[in-house]
């Protein structure tokens, strides 16, 4: 199933600009890819991943022309010190978003367990996406929000990050929109 939810996703890209939606024939590194982010930077298309893929948490994998995908490089190695102590039992990063804006690349991402209400956003930032570039390093800035155990919601799809930091809101579980 997630195939061809990529292949809706990675479809849609050309739409937004005015061409024809098309469902591409994806090969090379796709399996198993869940929650995907695309962002295109410059001719390079990259996708973004909630799942562990070669030991590597936040998988990043670049196409060209959106049809054969290679895994060109990751977010992190390890679910971040700091989440570990707000998310204790957390193994894994979720639900990526990435943007462009002020001059960097902002990938918010998910810290969580399940069926627990404790849970963060974090954000993580790098001046490029080109893992040959000297400027390319990701920079883990930290919690952006999250909820306790003792909230009634809690924090998991951190979509529209930009708008998540200029007014507090995210997506819950099963609660809609979330306020700090």
């Amino acid at each position: 199933m997630w195939p061809r939810l990529l292949s809706l996703c990675l479809a849609a890209a050309p739409a937004l600009a005015g061409a024809p939606p098309e469902i591409l024939k994806l090969e090379g590194d796709i399996s198993p890819i869940h929650d995907p982010a695309i962002i295109r930077q410059g001719g390079t298309y990259r996708v973004f991943a909630s799942n562990r893929f070669a030991e590597k948490l936040v998988p990043m994998f670049c196409s060209g022309e959106r049809r054969k995908w290679t895994l060109c490089g990751n977010v992190f190695d390890a679910v971040p010190d700091w989440a570990l102590q707000e998310v204790p039992g957390a193994r894994g990063i979720w639900a990526p978003d990435i943007s462009f804006f002020e001059g960097r690349y902002h990938l918010y991402y998910s810290v969580s367990t399940f069926g627990k209400n404790r849970s963060v956003i974090g954000l993580a930032t790098n001046r490029t996406l080109d893992p040959m570039s000297p400027d390319y390093r990701w920079v883990d800035e930290g919690k952006v929000v999250g909820s306790t155990a003792e909230d009634d919601w809690k924090h998991v799809l951190p979509g529209q990050g930009q708008h998540l930091q200029d007014h507090g809101r995210a997506g819950g579980e099963d609660h809609g929109p979330l306020y700090r």
